[in-house]
């Protein structure tokens, strides 16, 4: 059994109503892994290292300190994919180092409440500040993009990979702003020219197919699942 790694967010196990198990045949990991087992006759299962939100700074901390995904997943791997960055290009309302702190609130029934009324006002605060501040600095994301790319190929032994272009959202949450994206896209751009990876566009891939998002305006249709899987299997293919 070959196996193709695949370091994401929640795109990698979100469909058009919400979560899904890792497992589900829809998702583009999965449709990825029967897209390499087509094309060489040999048999390909899908890994998924994923969470819900990781930007670079949390996969380049996955690379650096989780053993399982080193050791077990990366080493011997035939192929991977590092489909991290969307989030990247969110807007916050509250900086992030505050609103780290708030799983150790207590008691419990005070951080839920703090928990609720952030999310209440987080999209007006976004369109107070115009999206200002970042998920993100761009300069943390080009140092963990490169560095996470770098351990990739450190673990993998240069097999076939691949990464991404971030995607576009519409989300409530953050107000719809896309106002860091460009710049997230233009540096990714930029750093995989440098590194010789290969992309695939999120973005141009699910484009036609906005209006079918999830209702929170970020995760995608099938339909999109399978464009995704179709361009990350030609990525891989020709490294192959």
């Amino acid at each position: 059994m070959r196996r193709v790694v695949v370091i994401g967010d929640s795109l990698t196990f979100h469909g058009p109503v919400g979560p899904l198990p890792l497992h589900d045949p829809r998702l583009f990991p999965n449709l990825l892994a029967t897209a390499l087992t087509e094309a060489t006759g040999d048999p390909w299962q899908a890994q998924v290292v994923a969470r819900a939100g990781w930007g670079v700074r949390e996969a380049w901390l996955a690379l650096q300190r989780d053993v399982h995904l080193q050791q077990d997943l990366l080493i011997g791997a035939d192929a991977a994919v590092f489909a991290v960055g969307s989030s990247d290009t969110l807007p916050v309302g509250i900086p992030r180092g505050l609103l780290a702190t708030l799983p150790f609130v207590r008691p419990t029934s005070l951080r839920r409440r703090l928990r609720r009324g952030i999310d209440r006002v987080h999209p007006h605060l976004v369109r107070a500040t115009g999206g200002r501040l970042r998920y993100t600095p761009l300069s943390v994301y080009r140092h963990g993009w490169r560095k996470s790319i770098d351990a990739v190929r450190l673990f993998t032994r240069d097999a076939p990979l691949c990464a991404v272009l971030p995607a576009t959202h519409r989300g409530p949450y953050y107000a719809g702003n896309l106002r860091h994206h460009p710049q997230v896209r233009a540096a990714t751009l930029t750093m995989a020219d440098d590194a010789g990876v290969a992309l695939v566009d999120l973005a141009a891939l699910a484009a036609p197919h906005l209006d079918a998002y999830n209702p929170d305006g970020l995760h995608w249709p099938f339909v999109v699942h399978q464009r995704v899987a179709e361009a990350m299997a030609k990525a891989l293919l020709d490294q192959l």
